[in-house]
């Protein structure tokens, strides 16, 4: 199987032969396999149409031969369906100019000219085109549902339940299952939500209510001023208009079609697997299937990947060369193992292991650059932060022309707490800098990576620690202060599911919404501030955040590699021997209340 080729004919016919799929005249080789496609044949390559009709004529050769072509839908094929249209290249409308009517492009020149108060120019006749390429018309036609291409692809699933694997094109959320669908219901609700979708488009087009160049917003701004009141021409305010117009605006709103829907969701890709591997898990069981493949999301290393201990494998290694410069991939799966095809590195047969989050970092900037750029950049600047009782300092590096920030902390309560052998009340009372390095150190050792880079530093002879500062993050303070919300594909709840129980284990007094971070481009949560935990306390703290629900297995088992020895190596120059053994002690209450709940 093969996905997301955006118009890159040569790649995928390249792919095709290698993997014996068809011969060198293109016709159908492969007897009684499955080719499957996990959508995005369209948009932002120049031979988008070649691709579609190389499919499409593979698919009738396949079945005389006991073969099989599955073509499932991706977001970009909806999108040409339902005429939005903002990927699709210069090249690609070109492709369609010859079926592309020329009364039609005239007529609609003319209500250009007169909407946008123009004379009929060069430079208008420009900026026309410039909004319509040439073969603009032919191509919305070619993909409407009584066009050749949106005829054919109205007949195509959207996920497909083969051999006891799921493939679909983007990814499953939880929001989807929670809607009880089985693979035909989910597939037979999105081909009509989309038909409907693209029918209405088109005659709200002929009725003059939409313009072809109206984004999907604006065709919903326009729907909405027609019902209440504010577009007052006759024949738009009958009543059988009015009505479709509500129903357009519903199914813009589909959550099929939407973010979490399969042509979009990109949360499995991207979220925590201790929170989203319960998403994955669901899905196996619902489809009863053993794996998942998708689409969707290439990354940097274009090449395949795999995550959740293989339960879901990435194929989109950014095959449009023009566009991605990745490396074309397919993946074959023979005798139950999948093997990969790699154009351009026959040694990839496997799938690259992903992190636990994407990015797994803040800002994508790794512990190794972090710890190699901060041993070796010079402070150019100091701001203390007076807000603060500990009095940190924002410190700014600088190193070959690199710049970056990071808040030292000095602050020390009671030096020395972590060489005292008996329990003290100092140990359930101290606020020191040593316990942000030693909440970062055991962030890692848990695989949460939920604390930014932390490390032992000396300003001024003065000892304490830095932690990097995130660059354009956000406070929940200051969320809740200018009434701000993140976009993002993963689920607040679960992540403060993750940050309640890593608290719960470091018995955390401080936690507010001034030391919990997001991250303005993922809606990430980072954690931030632990100089009042590690108490000397076995049982867990109480707070008024709600009790996670869940405990997921890879957590669990992070929680129960930790032993006294592990932990006396990694944090035994930060804590004492009675703090390690209350956070001993307090893992095994979160396991004990925790795990029945997975």
């Amino acid at each position: 199987m093969l996905t997301d080729v955006h118009g890159d004919y040569n790649s995928l016919v390249n792919l095709l032969q290698a993997t014996d799929v068809i011969n060198q005249e293109l016709e159908w080789t492969g007897s009684a396999a499955t080719l499957i496609s996990l959508g995005d044949n369209l948009d932002r390559g120049a031979e988008s149409r070649k691709v579609v009709d190389l499919f499409m004529r593979l698919e009738t050769e396949a079945m005389k031969d006991s073969g099989k072509v599955i073509v499932l839908l991706g977001n970009h094929e909806i999108m040409n369906i339902i005429a939005d249209l903002r990927y699709v290249s210069d090249e690609e409308f070109l492709a369609f100019q010859p079926e592309e009517s020329a009364k039609y492009r005239e007529s609609v020149y003319r209500d250009y000219l007169n909407y946008s108060n123009q004379e009929d120019t060069k430079e208008s006749q420009t900026n026309f085109n410039l909004m319509y390429p040439p073969g603009y018309f032919g191509l919305i036609e070619a993909y409407s549902p009584s066009g050749k291409y949106g005829k054919w692809l109205l007949e195509k699933d959207t996920i497909k339940v083969f051999q006891n694997r799921l493939y679909l094109h983007a990814g499953i959320s939880n929001e989807l299952l929670d809607l009880g669908l089985t693979e035909q219901q989910i597939n037979a609700e999105i081909r009509q939500t989309v038909k409907s979708y693209a029918e209405l488009y088109h005659e709200f087009i002929r009725v003059g209510l939409f313009k072809h160049y109206f984004n999907k917003r604006e065709r919903i701004q326009v729907l909405e001023a027609l019902l209440d009141g504010q577009i007052q021409q006759k024949h738009l305010n009958k009543s059988s208009i009015l009505k479709k117009a509500q129903q357009f605006i519903e199914l813009s709103q589909s959550l099929l079609i939407t973010t979490p829907g399969p042509v979009w969701y990109r949360g499995n890709i991207y979220c925590h697997e201790y929170m989203e591997n319960h998403t994955i898990n669901k899905a196996l069981k619902h489809f009863n299937a053993k794996q998942v493949l998708v689409g969707h999301t290439p990354d940097e290393s274009r090449v395949a990947r795999s995550r959740f201990d293989g339960k879901l494998i990435l194929l989109d290694t950014g095959m449009l060369q023009t566009h991605y410069n990745g490396h074309p991939t397919a993946a074959i799966i023979e005798n139950e193992q999948l093997r990969l095809v790699n154009l351009d590195d026959p040694s990839n047969i496997q799938p690259h292991p992903d992190p636990v989050r994407k990015p797994l970092y803040p800002n994508e900037l790794s512990d190794e650059y972090l710890s190699q750029f901060f041993s070796n950049a010079n402070v150019i600047t100091e701001e203390p932060l007076g807000d603060f009782f500990s009095k940190p300092i924002k410190l700014t590096f600088e190193h070959q022309g690199q710049q970056h920030n990071a808040i030292f902390k000095y602050l020390d309560s009671d030096p020395k707490l972590e060489d005292k052998r008996k329990n003290s009340r100092e140990d359930n009372f101290a606020d020191r800098f040593l316990y942000d390095l030693a909440a970062y150190r055991l962030d890692r050792i848990l695989g949460l990576y939920m604390i930014p880079y932390t490390a032992p530093f000396t300003y001024k002879g003065q000892d304490g620690v830095i932690q990097y500062w995130i660059e354009n993050s956000v406070s929940r303070t200051e969320l809740i202060q200018n009434e701000q919300l993140l976009d993002g594909y993963c689920s607040k709840s679960d992540e403060e599911a993750l940050m309640h129980l890593f608290d719960l284990l470091i018995h955390n007094d401080d936690r507010n919404t001034g030391n919990k971070l997001y991250s303005l481009d993922t809606g990430f949560l980072w954690l931030i501030d632990h100089t009042r935990s590690f108490r000397n306390k076995s049982t867990l703290p109480k707070y008024e955040l709600p009790s996670p629900g869940k405990l997921s297995p890879q957590f669990e088992q992070a929680l129960k590699s930790l032993t006294k020895g592990s932990l006396k190596i990694e944090l035994g120059s930060l804590l004492n021997d009675k703090q390690i053994a209350a956070l001993l002690l307090r893992r095994d209450k979160i396991l004990e209340k925790y795990r029945s709940r997975n």
